[in-house]
């Protein structure tokens, strides 16, 4: 249509068209903007559904924060608001109130960290007695103890020692970590017993710290089939809940046996791989061992060999100190979080000099913190949620993360590592 027809008559009836014209586009813009802002209200809404993530943190996330407001003044709307205000106000609903940030809850580690010794029982280990145990696991720089509460075949069964060993345990801020031998014959079953052991209270009140499903090969018995070690797991991770500490003992991966590694250890939050050299070399075995199952994204806790391998069929000797140092080395060189060792009754005196005197596994406590000592204690607050370098320096950052764990356990946050702050990292969850 041509612009002139808007000169000579009836120049009322083309006002009117024209009117009307403009009428309707306004309309149908209207239209498209409740449209395309419902559209993309959906998209956001798929895309934060499909960002959800189930992977394991120790510390509860910080709330997220917006951006603070600008005390520029606002620029004014680019077109005219739609006319049918009540259909935008259904398609775009009002922003929720702002609740006010919940309180970020203490980091309580759910995790073994440093050094271990593994108990076969409590009554095989310095003739029965907790408080010798526990003395020289605190000698030692220890700060958990493994202990065997039950199996497959017999049941729960260590009630008794649990009365004994954990309150002591506990007073001295070791933690102790139940273990059970599951033979996945029944793999329900074998999750209820490990819950019973997990929710058993001593009459003092005390519970273990962490539990620990020892599953081995076929060639020890083990009924072991991918389906049910993933059942079992699966079960015991129902009943115990999200944020118990559960962590999975497996054989040394080695490509002579098979075993389904990623089944067995699906439902647990660390692997803990029995690295028993016997005649091969301890820091091949274990730096092969931690590179496998680093795949599964989960902590890595080696278990060491302190006992004579003759009767297994390796060398009719005990370990060596410097096999010992060995391991525990090329461990902590390939980000282990924690080493321990099996077993105690049967581990030398210069089988335990080496294991007390591995002081790059413990937190620095009164002495400078620098190289390895300092990447453990570093790599120990990244696993705590606390975001800093593995450098091996103890700078700003390192100090800076240590307040952070500190205020969220409540103590006064200096930035420097006390035995206060080390045993709320180390200790029981009491």
């Amino acid at each position: 249509m041509r612009l002139r027809m808007l000169s000579g008559r009836p120049r009322h009836l083309q006002i009117f068209v024209v009117s009307l014209v403009v009428l309707v586009l306004g309309i149908a813009m209207g239209v498209g903007r409740v449209s395309r802002s419902t559209t993309s209200l959906e998209t956001e809404a798929a895309a934060a559904l499909s960002s959800g993530s189930d992977a394991f943190v120790d510390v509860p996330p910080s709330p997220v924060t917006t951006t603070p407001p600008t005390t520029a003044a606002a620029e004014p709307p680019a077109t005219t608001p739609p006319a049918d205000a009540a259909a935008v106000a259904e398609a775009v609903p009002a922003a929720p109130a702002v609740a006010p940030p919940a309180e970020v809850a203490a980091p309580k580690p759910i995790l073994p960290l440093g050094k271990g010794m593994w108990l076969y029982q409590l009554s095989m280990s310095e003739g029965g007695d907790a408080t010798k145990v526990v003395n020289k696991a605190k000698a030692l720089g220890l700060t958990h103890l493994y202990t065997r509460l039950g199996s497959s075949k017999k049941g729960f069964y260590a009630q008794d020692e649990l009365n004994k060993l954990l309150p002591v345990a506990h007073a001295a801020g070791i933690k102790v970590i139940g273990w059970d031998f599951v033979y996945l014959t029944d793999p329900i079953a074998d999750a209820v017993r490990s819950k019973a052991e997990i929710d058993y209270v001593t009459p003092d009140g005390h519970k273990i710290d962490a539990f620990s499903a020892d599953i081995e090969s076929v060639q020890e018995g083990v009924n072991l089939t991918a389906e049910g070690a993933a059942l079992y797991g699966a079960k015991l991770r129902e009943l115990v809940g999200p944020s118990y500490p559960l962590i999975a003992t497996v054989p040394r991966p080695s490509p002579k046996k098979s075993f389904p590694f990623a089944e067995v250890t699906a439902a647990f939050d660390a692997i803990a791989p029995m690295v028993y050299w016997q005649n091969r070399d301890p820091a091949t075995d274990v730096a092969g061992a931690i590179d496998y199952l680093a795949q599964f994204n989960k902590p890595i806790m080696p278990i060491g060999q302190a006992y004579n391998g003759g009767p297994e069929g390796g060398p009719d000797r005990d370990p060596p100190k410097e096999q010992l140092v060995a391991f525990m080395n090329t461990a902590h060189a390939k980000g282990a979080v924690a080493v321990s060792f099996w077993v105690w009754n049967h581990a030398t005196p210069e089988q335990f000099a080496a294991i007390d005197q591995a002081h790059t596994w413990e937190l620095p406590i009164g002495r400078a913190a620098t190289g390895a000592a300092a990447v453990f204690l570093q790599r120990v607050l990244n696993l705590l949620g606390q975001s800093v370098a593995p450098d091996g320096t103890f700078g700003p950052a390192t100090q800076t993360a240590i307040a952070n764990v500190q205020r969220a356990f409540g103590l006064p946050a200096t930035g420097k590592l006390d035995a206060v702050t080390a045993r709320s990292i180390t200790g029981p969850r009491l």
